[in-house]
Parts: C-alpha cells; sequence; structure tokens
C-alpha cells in the first residue's frame, strides 16, 4: 500500500505505509473476552473497552451497540479514518501499536498502561516531559498526520515509565495533499496543543518562541469562524437543559 507523505523540506513523497495487522482475534473472542467498559460512548460516539485477550490486554473501540443506521455510516467513516491514520503512525513510540479492525464495526490496538495527563498532578509534569511530548508529534507530523484533538488532556498519556503517548486519533488530517501554508498552520496547531498543556504545568520553562507561538495560536483560535459552529449549539444545548429543569420544578 503506498501513501503519501512530507519530506524534510515539506514536500510530498511517496512511501508505503504499513497495513492493519491481521486480526490478532475476533467478534467472538471479544464478546466473551474479560473485559472492561472505559466509556459508554453517547451518539455518536463508540464504546471503549479494555480487553485482557490473545495474551495482553487491547483497547476496543466498537460502535456495535449505535444504532443500525450509525453503526453503518458514521460509525464505518470514522473506523476506516482512525484506521488509516494508526497505520500510518505505525511504529511510532508513543502511539497505539499493533491497530487492527477487529470486524466492520470495531478497531482495536494495544493498550499503553499509563494516566492520562488529566489525571496527572501538575507537580509530576515536568518539562523533559513536554519537550518527549514535542519529539513524539513532530515524528507524527513526518509520517504526514496531524492529530488535531491533543488539546484534550485525556488523548494525552503519562506511561508508567514516565513517557508521552498520544492516543484517538480519529480527529486526525493527512497532510500529504494539502497546501503547504494550511500544512504548516495545522502543524502549528498541533503544536500549541502541547504548549497549552505545558503552559499550565510550568509556562516559564516553555521559552520565548514557544510561548509567543501559543499565545498567537490562542488569538487566531478567537477568531476561527468554525469556533463559531461548534460554540452556538453548545451553548443552546446548555439552555435546552437549564430550562428542562426549570420546568420540571
Amino acid at each position: 500500500m503506498l501513501d503519501s507523505a512530507p519530506t524534510g523540506d515539506g514536500t510530498a513523497s511517496r512511501k508505503p505505509v504499513a497495513a492493519p495487522s491481521h486480526p490478532r482475534f475476533t467478534r467472538d473472542d471479544f464478546e466473551h473476552a474479560q473485559k472492561t467498559l472505559v466509556r459508554r460512548g453517547r451518539w455518536p460516539k463508540a464504546e471503549l473497552w479494555r480487553v485482557k485477550i490473545a495474551g495482553g490486554e487491547w483497547v476496543v473501540k466498537d460502535f456495535r451497540p449505535r444504532d443500525l443506521v450509525t453503526r453503518n455510516t458514521l460509525g464505518l467513516w470514522l473506523l476506516g479514518r482512525e484506521a488509516r491514520a494508526l497505520a500510518r503512525v505505525a511504529g511510532v513510540a508513543g502511539t497505539p501499536p499493533d491497530a487492527f479492525r477487529v470486524d466492520r464495526h470495531a478497531l482495536a490496538y494495544r493498550f499503553i498502561p499509563g494516566r492520562p495527563l488529566s489525571q496527572v498532578p501538575l507537580r509530576e509534569q515536568p518539562p523533559e516531559y513536554f519537550e518527549k511530548l514535542e519529539a513524539l508529534v513532530e515524528s507524527v507530523h513526518g509520517r504526514g498526520v496531524v492529530h488535531l484533538d491533543n488539546r484534550n488532556c485525556n488523548n494525552i498519556l503519562m506511561t508508567e515509565r514516565g513517557e508521552p503517548a498520544l492516543v484517538d486519533f480519529e480527529s486526525h488530517l493527512g497532510t500529504a495533499h494539502l497546501p503547504a501554508w494550511l500544512a504548516g498552520w495545522l502543524r502549528a496547531f498541533d503544536r500549541a496543543g502541547i504548549y497549552k498543556h505545558w503552559a499550565r504545568a510550568d509556562r516559564a520553562s516553555m521559552g520565548e518562541a514557544r510561548a509567543a507561538a501559543l499565545d498567537g495560536m490562542n488569538r487566531w483560535r478567537k477568531l476561527w469562524v468554525l469556533r463559531g459552529i461548534w460554540f452556538v449549539p453548545r451553548e443552546a444545548k446548555k439552555l435546552w437543559r437549564r430550562l428542562r429543569g426549570r420546568s420540571a420544578q
């Protein structure tokens, strides 16, 4: 399988991309395995499971419990996107290893022991951790992928060894066929996600260049037109919940 990836000068070259490995277990194996529900998943999200099976621990993202239309349209599309992203970053330390499709409606990859950054006290987040996280994201960019959801600290892990890991590539974009200016901006957006968490832990250790990059991206985000598309429905939902609560009194 061939795909495009950027070279060192920002241009695209054709390079092989590893296809997802053959299934390590089946749907039936999964259904009968010892497993723990991590996230129930509201529409249109998948259920997320931690599973002990096939000689190891795995994470399974499963759209089977969603309604017939969702699991066979949006669910298939999202799983396909994430599977392609994980194939592109295969072998990059700190990304989900050994990803494969259990079946049409489920994706699995090996469990990465650690804590989401949201559960790590700020005093346990040293500058060295963020330097390594920055290098990890640069390695992902080198495979022609931008994550785009690393501002969510639940998608960033601190492993048991104190190393960074990046999960949930559902929102990713491939940059190989994008205009150079847009790909560069998206990579800067990804880096700013790191700097957001770094600044919360120890802004002084970031240095002037990173701090300026974060501040510049934050100014852009305030003007971002798509922010309004997300903001209005969110506020409308909050208002509806308040009104429902009052009517129930």
